[in-house]
C-alpha cells in the first residue's frame, strides 16, 4: 500500500491520500467481522427487542461510574 501524506502549512500531517484499489481493499477488510463477534452482536439485538438489556444510565449507576 502506497500512501501519500498531505500536510498544513506547518508540516503536520493533516490526511492521507491512498489509490482507490487501496481504500477499496482497505474498506472491504475493515467490514469484515469474525463469526463469534456477528454473533454477539445478533445476541445483544435479540435481547435489545426482548427487553432484557439495560439502560446505560443504570449501568453506570451500578458501576458508580
Amino acid at each position: 500500500m502506497t500512501v501519500t501524506y498531505l500536510v498544513d502549512e506547518k508540516g503536520n500531517k493533516t490526511a492521507v491520500q491512498l489509490s482507490m484499489e487501496d481504500y477499496l481493499s482497505l474498506l472491504e477488510s475493515a467490514n469484515l467481522l469474525p463469526d463469534h463477534v456477528k454473533e454477539g452482536i445478533k445476541r445483544g439485538q435479540e435481547q435489545g427487542k426482548a427487553g432484557l438489556t439495560k439502560s446505560t444510565e443504570e449501568v453506570m449507576r451500578k458501576y458508580n461510574v
